[in-house]
């Protein structure tokens, strides 16, 4: 069972992308401007018709503010303006003027999309997890893989767990909950970068598995539950849930297998 806990937007921004991108090259055709608009990375690219008479570019941010204008030599034939890891998303403007009329004007959608497209318990993956994770971080550790579906890149804060899972993430609890595969000692990342078409693995590092408590049992006849796996994010600054279930089977918490399902 999944649970996706975007806006309405989403949907919207999906469709635009789709249409902008269907779009792009015969708008730019058209008014023998741009040829194409797109992002790569974390700046967005526009790139200029051989007969393009445009000779400053202004990008207008969703909300209407100038977020940039540059200024374009005759024959030039591309311009990459950086948008970074904190900006705001949504529809942006670009703005083709010649002698401060505008000429032209083209349009995308920055926006990231986030999913979680694989969640594995590491004691049951233990080959999967990082290297130097100890027996016992494998034990009580989470492996999860994120996708970037979207146009704009994103930074992911926080990961966390709640429900039928032996240690749930406290509200209180300190930290990004992502373990710092960057640092030679444990700690947590601040963030996470995800580019747009981008995959990538994370780790928890608040151990929501290790079983230390009574908050579930474990039986040969097989416990059934479901817990929420929720990612926070930067840009978007929403979360993305997903709900897994799982079954305990075994005599006790010291010898339990574990079993999950989306």
């Amino acid at each position: 069972m999944n649970s996706h806990d975007w806006t309405r937007r989403t949907v919207i921004g999906g469709i635009a992308t789709g249409i902008i991108t269907a779009l792009s090259g015969c708008t730019g055709s058209s008014n023998h401007v741009f040829e194409d608009v797109f992002v790569e990375e974390t700046a967005l690219v526009l790139e200029f018709a051989s007969e393009s008479p445009v000779e400053q570019v202004n990008v207008i941010r969703p909300d209407g503010e100038l977020f940039a204008e540059r200024v374009i030599s005759a024959g030039s034939s591309r311009e990459t303006i950086e948008i970074g890891t904190d900006y705001q998303p949504g529809e942006y403007e670009i703005l083709g003027l010649e002698d401060g009329d505008e000429h032209a004007r083209e349009s995308i959608v920055i926006e990231p999309d986030v999913q979680i497209t694989d969640l594995r318990l590491g004691r049951n993956h233990p080959e999967a997890m990082y290297e130097g994770a100890s027996d016992r971080v494998a034990e009580s550790e989470v492996i999860v893989t994120l996708e970037n579906n979207g146009t704009g890149h994103e930074q992911v804060t926080k990961l966390s767990f709640t429900g039928d899972v032996p240690r749930p993430t406290s509200d209180d609890h300190e930290g990004s909950g992502i373990y710092n595969t960057d640092s030679d000692v444990r700690s947590d990342a601040d963030s996470i970068p995800i580019s747009p078409d981008e995959e990538v693995t994370i780790y928890s590092s608040s151990r929501p598995f290790l079983l230390i408590d009574e908050q579930v049992s474990c039986s040969p006849d097989t416990i059934s539950g479901e817990f929420v796996t929720t990612i926070e994010t930067a840009v978007r600054g929403d979360n993305l849930t997903e709900t897994y279930e799982i079954e305990y089977t075994g005599e006790d918490l010291d010898n339990c297998q574990i079993d999950i399902s989306s």
